[in-house]
């Protein structure tokens, strides 16, 4: 089984497989994509039908996007080995219920959105990203994050989820915009000094956002259920 494998991906190098954008119409494209440790181009997966089960475990980096949306038979994604991609965005997939990305660090583009019964996401730790998106889901947890200096952060429609872990950012380059997960929600920035963009924060239970000073654009606070909020530090707000 190794010697097919190893002589799979002599093949794939060979043919020059890793650096040229997929679009996967059936398993023998993701074999294909599998064959690779780097893959230096995109791979779009959209509205396969067929597909229970995404397992992607060789691909250690993809610079270009990885693109899962409409997959409406799709149940599981495993991506074992992934640690970094240009963009990484699972659309739009009814029935997935679990993704798995756990050796994930640094993704500029991350886009989790519209997967109403995905229950179980890991990631270990995102280090560093421009965009971190995980809307409308039903996850309960979410992996660390320890980008200091991201991007864009939106935290929104996750009914399930009430720990919002972020604090380890000190600034954003972007908007943060938080609102509609889990009755009871815990939102923590507690490091945060300064927005790049919006601020929005809405239906926590508690905020921590008491080292802030500045937002570049509009900040916003409503339906939160909170009695306190101490902000000693703030300054400015356009």
């Amino acid at each position: 089984m190794k010697c097919i494998l190893a002589f799979t991906a002599i093949a794939a190098l060979a043919a020059g497989a890793c650096n040229k954008d997929v679009k996967v119409k059936s398993q023998t494209d993701i074999s294909t994509v599998n064959a690779c440790s780097k893959f230096d181009a995109d791979v779009i997966i959209d509205g396969v039908s067929g597909l229970g089960a995404i397992n992607i475990d060789s691909v250690k980096e993809i610079t270009g996007q990885l693109v899962i949306q409409n997959m409406y038979d799709l149940q599981t994604v495993s991506l074992g080995a992934l640690t970094s991609a240009g963009s990484l965005k699972i659309l739009n997939n009814t029935n997935v219920y679990k993704v798995d990305v756990p050796q994930l660090n640094s993704v500029d583009d991350f886009q989790i959105i519209v997967n109403p019964n995905l229950k179980e996401l890991t990631y270990r730790n995102i280090s560093s990203t421009n965009n971190f998106q995980i809307i409308s889901t039903h996850v309960t947890t979410l992996g660390a994050f320890t980008d200091s200096n991201p991007g864009n952060i939106e935290i929104l429609s996750n009914t399930e989820l009430k720990a919002l872990d972020f604090s380890s950012v000190k600034e954003t380059k972007g908007y943060i915009n938080i609102a509609n997960n889990g009755k009871g929600a815990n939102v923590t920035f507690s490091s945060l000094t300064q927005v790049g963009g919006n601020a929005s924060f809405a239906d926590a239970a508690t905020l921590d956002i008491s080292k802030l000073s500045a937002v570049s654009d509009d900040f916003s606070l409503y339906t939160n259920t909170f009695k306190n909020l101490s902000l000693p530090a703030f300054a400015t707000a356009e």
